[in-house]
């Protein structure tokens, strides 16, 4: 009888796929190889061993009853989406005159012929050849002349050879050079049939979550005999999944609670009653609640890390402010770091303000500051002050000797590995972490990405703040006149004004207005007001020039591009006029409209479009994004809308975050199975050696996140 292996995941790891040929799950000591040009296929699609393959999931599915030949779609198809099985016949791309892209594939299935376009620079002709067997699915129109069209539809090769293998419901994979399908899914069987079952799951916590064993999960995810099947194998392996995000985020917080290689600040109630006491506000309740919780952490020999999300203009920088001051007044040096240089000068600013009352030393240190030599040997020195920069805070050059807090605000515009350099410069303690974002996270988001942290919220805007009112209009020459009418008003009742463009030059390809053609329109239009411009390619000294002008009440109408999209605080600006509204993402457009209605009086912003575009000529997601950011100016309702608009990939940044190695799991897909997971990891029941099996897989299966969290 032959002799089997457990479908141990750990195991199979090891097991090369170029060991295909004769299953390594035999206890052989020379299975046998596959061809090399196979071997050398699966490795381009990063399959490196049967576990891989296993982790192979289809893309999609398709039902084949559903699959429809081309002379039988009639009328009632028209309008609906269907299936077709066929043959591409001809290729082709056209340009109109309005520098609209049209790809067109001609397709045959033997019983008539059908044309498939795409519309946009999709370039999808570049992944298909004239003759290849494709599927396709789309919405079908009927032409007046009986033609069939699809339009966008969806297309894969399809390499099923239906005369070996009847498949009722077809698993559609991404292409893997120099092996079918067929040949993959035969492999595949044999793995299932020369294995065991094997599950790191308790039974009693598959039962009480209904979830189906592991390897029965693997089986039906290849081979499902329906859509029900393929839901359930999908759901256990995406809890799966998300259960290894868990377990690293349990390691981290574990080794961060035994490390106790923190500091023990200390802290007295009269320095928070002089901080308050210097304002010239009164903090919310809301930033008071998230001072305790800083506090709390800081006076533990636990390394605080703690996310700070709090919407635009809630005043977080106040209260980092106070756990800075907090900790160079206990003989430590604490580092802010911005994401840009503008910002940067600002929150210098910003800080010194709010702490003349105290004798303690600032400095702002960018890559194009004059004295930033004489500020890295005063780092070096370990002398207690607050430091603020961008990135060149974590210069090789400056080596941070008694580093006591790192402030890191918008912490998704650095990458993790910068975020662990600044944090981790001196080996003997570990400086308490703050980090920073007014771009709320969704729920899903926060528990994948910054599972290690602690969370806290300010929910509430400083009170007398007026909600901003949003306006959307057309890229007509009616709307443009309507605009500046309105900028004379604001302009007149002595406001000022923020004109945002995308590009700072113009493009043959996007009609996108850059910042400097519209900076001369306004200047020719407004010849009594004083207009500037301020964009990414001034050096430092320019852009603090027209910031410090700008702040002064020496500008009226400043142009710029999203150089201030973050953090710009000019509490006489009033409106916000945002120029080819449709090309931003929508966090930004919020982040962009909360640049005004920070004083008193009533704020607007305008979505303009891009010329000559109404909202019913945009793309679908454009529209999605302007008719949200138009609805609502509740930063977790934009979170939420954006996630559903744009999904993980680009929300989370992609490799930053580790998403790139999620094989199955889709957060805006699965949310409730993300929920489900973390339910799992924090059932009493729940064995630790079930936790142990799982974190040993995640180090396999997503290293970038384990390089992320650990820097291993």
């Amino acid at each position: 009888m032959e002799e089997k292996v457990d479908l141990n995941l750990i195991e199979l790891y090891e097991r090369k796929i170029d060991t295909l040929k004769k299953l390594p799950t035999e206890k052989q000591t020379n299975p046998g190889l596959i061809d090399k040009n196979k071997a050398s296929g699966f490795m381009k699609s990063n399959i490196y061993n049967i576990a891989d393959l296993l982790r192979f999931f289809p893309k999609r599915y398709i039902e084949r009853e559903l699959i429809t030949s081309i002379q039988d779609v009639n009328s009632d198809d028209d309008g609906n989406e269907i299936t077709i099985l066929g043959t591409i016949d001809d290729i082709s791309v056209f340009t109109t005159r309005t520098r609209l892209r049209i790809t067109t594939f001609k397709i045959r299935d033997g019983s008539g012929i059908l044309a498939a376009k795409w519309f946009g620079p999709q370039y999808v002709e570049r992944r298909f050849q004239k003759g290849e067997n494709v599927f396709l699915t789309g919405k079908c129109e009927i032409k007046k002349n009986g033609s069939i069209e699809l339009k966008n539809p969806y297309i894969e090769i399809n390499d099923y050879d239906f005369s070996e293998e009847d498949i009722s419901f077809i698993p559609i994979y991404q292409k893997i050079s120099n092996s079918s399908p067929s040949w993959i899914r035969k492999k595949l069987r044999e793995i299932f049939e020369k294995t065991n079952d094997y599950d790191i799951m308790p039974l009693k916590i598959q039962k009480k979550y209904n979830l189906i064993d592991r390897k029965n999960a693997y089986k039906k995810i290849h081979f499902p005999s329906n859509l029900k099947e393929s839901q359930e194998a999908r759901r256990r392996l995406v809890v799966d999944e998300f259960m290894y995000l868990q377990s690293f985020f349990n390691k981290a917080k574990d080794l961060n609670i035994s490390s106790k290689a923190g500091i023990k600040h200390k802290f007295d109630e009269q320095t928070l009653n002089d901080f308050k006491k210097n304002l010239n506000f009164s903090l919310t309740e809301s930033q008071l609640k998230v001072i305790n919780e800083i506090i709390s952490d800081m006076k533990s020999n636990v390394p605080m890390k703690r996310l700070l999300q709090g919407d635009v203009g809630s005043g977080k920088t106040v209260v980092a402010t106070f756990a800075m001051l907090s900790s160079v007044l206990n003989g430590y040096q604490s580092a802010f770091m911005a994401p840009t240089e503008v910002l940067a000068e600002q929150h210098y600013k910003t800080v010194e303000e709010i702490c003349d009352f105290f004798d303690i030393e600032i400095f702002v240190i960018t890559s194009s500051k004059q004295d930033k030599f004489d500020i890295q040997e005063i780092i070096k020195n370990g002398r207690p002050a607050i430091f603020i920069g961008t990135h060149a805070l974590i210069q090789e050059k400056i080596l941070f000797d008694n580093l006591g807090l790192v402030v890191i605000d918008e912490t998704h515009r650095f990458g993790v590995e910068q975020r662990s350099k600044l944090s981790s410069m001196k080996k003997r303690i570990i400086p308490d972490i703050l980090y920073m974002t007014a771009t709320p996270i969704p729920r899903t988001t926060a528990l994948t990405v910054y599972g290690d942290l602690e969370l806290s919220f300010i929910d509430e805007l400083p009170k007398g703040r007026l909600p901003v009112h949003t306006h959307i209009f057309d890229g007509l020459s009616n709307s443009k006149r309507e605009i500046y009418n309105i900028a004379k008003k604001h302009i007149d009742n002595q406001s000022q004004i923020f004109v945002v463009c995308p590009f700072i030059d113009e493009s043959e390809k996007l009609d996108i207005k850059a910042a400097e053609s519209v900076y001369l329109e306004y200047k020719n239009n407004f010849h009594d007001y004083r207009v500037q411009i301020l964009h990414g390619r001034m050096d430092s000294e320019q852009k603090e020039k027209i910031m410090s002008e700008l702040k002064d009440g020496g500008i009226d109408i400043l142009v710029s591009t999203v150089v201030i999209e973050v953090g710009i605080d000019i509490e006489n600006a009033s409106l916000m006029i945002i120029e080819s509204a449709e090309r931003f993402g929508l966090s930004q457009l919020h982040q962009l409209r909360g640049r005004v209605g920070r004083g008193r009086i009533q704020s607007e912003c305008i979505l303009h479009l891009s010329e000559r575009k109404k909202i019913d000529t945009i793309t679908e997601e454009g529209r999605k994004r302007i008719e949200a950011a138009g609805s609502t100016t509740d930063g977790f309702e934009i979170a939420e809308l954006d996630f559903q608009i744009r999904g993980e990939g680009t929300v989370l940044g992609g490799k930053q975050s580790g998403t790139s190695e999620m094989k199955i799991a889709n957060l805006r897909m699965d949310g409730d199975h993300l929920v489900t997971a973390k339910e799992i990891f924090d059932d009493p029941e729940c064995s630790d050696q079930f936790i142990e099996s799982l974190y040993k897989e995640a180090n396999i299966f997503l290293p970038h996140y384990r390089k992320l969290l650990f820097g291993e």
